[in-house]
């Protein structure tokens, strides 16, 4: 379950009306703010930009407030309001005191007949602010019982000059080396989508704090208005890209689907192989692809882009399944059942496994020559074969992340032709073989012991095209009668 300061933080945001520039999404980043500066031993802020801001025809928005609103009948009664849901009125629509027949009504009124009581997330005018319009959502159940007759539609909506805010913690590691990961906070009324994203990118470096005293990477967590504040704020801090080696971003954490991974667009970082190991190791269900082969998190468009080109994998849940997506039903009584939890818990363990991979891994460098003789006493390395005499060994049965059984001593073949390969990682080999990474890495520290290998931080972003040259054939063609017993 998620912790209760998280449920807490969520409930003092979710139903503020969080557009891309708004008091109320102020608002939200200050509750995180708090938050993180209570809670986490990094350092927080808010970023602000001011409307009118221009990159590559990206324009900062002016600051939109939604004073009041009102729907009053033929009759003279109040049917909505700005209290029903921060969905009722479309963000960024303008100010109008209006008489209007109910055919001319319903032109400006989005709803759903499959989704009879949601109120829907009118999406187009976060992107097109400029356009001096308006649009109401009401839930098709009231809808349909509209009478004819003449309406009264009043909006009080403000424009200003007061600048986008765009959230930031930092977390400093040993080196300049850093990892961002982005979520977009801007979804108002909504959770799955994806304030359960930003929050899941929180709770996993808290998680990572807790395990480790010291970073090797920094990070840097954005939360922002979705792909319009992420491009803003990258080009005024294009001083980081060169030491910024991965991005990630996640979103939609809880639905009832399988994970979804796409990889960054070169499909071969680091971070590609290690958020794909971690789901390996992690017996989940997930679905794998390239680049926004599922419904896309966002803002991986702005990281992953011509001229920064920083690797940006994500991780969802299949947006096709997502069946409450851009609705009032994305709510906190749905995010909180016992699966949904279980769910959201899951995505977490699975970034923070990724990221604690990234961590640990090291280049690894040999400190000998030949062939060692691993099976001497003095070192105690060698790996027995499952594979005597065409029969298994029963206590030295392994089974890769597929389910294979394959034979450890062809993976200590496989291992030592692999650490001859200069610069190869940790992480690269237990990938390549398909085997968890923690077997690697205490294999590898058994090495580091005898002083066979040497162990260095790895400095580049794409993984080596190939691990070893041997084959790891499997063992499963081994007979499985008359087990051989130790």
């Amino acid at each position: 379950m998620l912790d209760e300061k998280y449920i807490k933080l969520i409930n003092q945001t979710y139903l503020l009306n969080r557009v891309h520039n708004s008091d109320e999404l102020v608002k939200t980043l200050n509750y995180f703010d708090d938050f993180c500066k209570n809670n986490l031993r990094g350092k927080s802020k808010i970023h602000y930009y001011k409307p009118g801001t221009v990159h590559n025809y990206w324009i900062v928005p002016k600051r939109w407030n939604l004073k009041s609103f009102s729907l009053v009948d033929p009759k003279g009664n109040v049917i909505a309001t700005e209290k029903d849901h921060p969905l009722v009125v479309g963000s960024y629509s303008c100010a109008i005191n209006q008489s209007m027949e109910l055919s001319e009504l319903k032109k400006k009124i989005i709803s759903r007949e499959d989704m009879p009581d949601a109120y829907l997330f009118y999406v187009r005018s976060m992107y097109r602010h400029w356009e001096n319009d308006w649009y109401l959502s009401l839930p098709f159940n009231q809808l349909k019982n509209l009478v004819n007759g003449t309406y009264q539609v009043h909006i009080d909506a403000e424009f200003s000059d007061e600048p986008m805010p765009v959230f930031e913690y930092f977390l400093k590691g040993k080196t300049e080396k850093q990892i961002f990961l982005a979520g977009h906070i801007d979804h108002p009324g909504q959770i799955n989508d994806s304030m359960s994203g930003c929050i899941s990118s929180i709770n996993a470096i808290e998680n990572i704090e807790k395990n480790i005293e010291q970073t090797e990477y920094s990070y840097r967590i954005i939360l922002v208005p979705e792909i319009i504040a992420s491009a803003i704020y990258l080009k005024n801090n294009e001083n980081q890209i060169k030491d910024t080696y991965f991005a990630f971003c996640p979103n939609m954490t809880s639905h009832d689907a399988p994970l979804a991974m796409c990889y960054s667009k070169s499909q071969s970082s680091l971070l590609d192989v290690a958020l794909h190991l971690a789901l390996k190791e992690s017996n989940v269900k997930f679905v794998i692809g390239p680049f926004h082969r599922y419904p896309d998190c966002g803002d991986e468009i702005s990281f992953d882009a011509a001229g920064y080109n920083i690797p940006t994998p994500t991780l969802s849940r299949i947006g096709e399944m997502f069946k409450e997506y851009h609705t009032s039903l994305d709510n906190i009584s749905n995010f909180l059942t016992s699966e949904s939890q279980e769910r959201y818990t899951e995505f977490v363990k699975v970034i923070t496994k990724a990221l604690l991979y990234i961590e640990k891994n090291k280049c690894i460098q040999i400190n000998f020559s030949g062939n060692p003789c691993l099976s001497n006493p003095d070192l105690n390395l060698y790996l027995s074969s499952c594979n005597v005499g065409n029969m298994i060994v029963k206590d030295a049965q392994k089974y890769d992340l597929d389910g294979n059984m394959y034979d450890q001593r062809e993976f200590m073949e496989y291992y030592l032709d692999a650490i001859g390969n200069d610069g190869i990682s940790i992480l690269e080999i237990a990938y390549d073989a398909n085997i968890p990474f923690d077997f690697v890495l205490n294999y590898t520290n058994q090495f580091q012991k005898y002083n066979l290998v040497g162990l260095n931080p790895v400095n580049r972003r794409m993984k080596l095209d190939k691990a070893s040259s041997v084959s790891l054939k499997g063992a499963e063609g081994i007979s499985k009668q008359n087990e051989y017993v130790k």
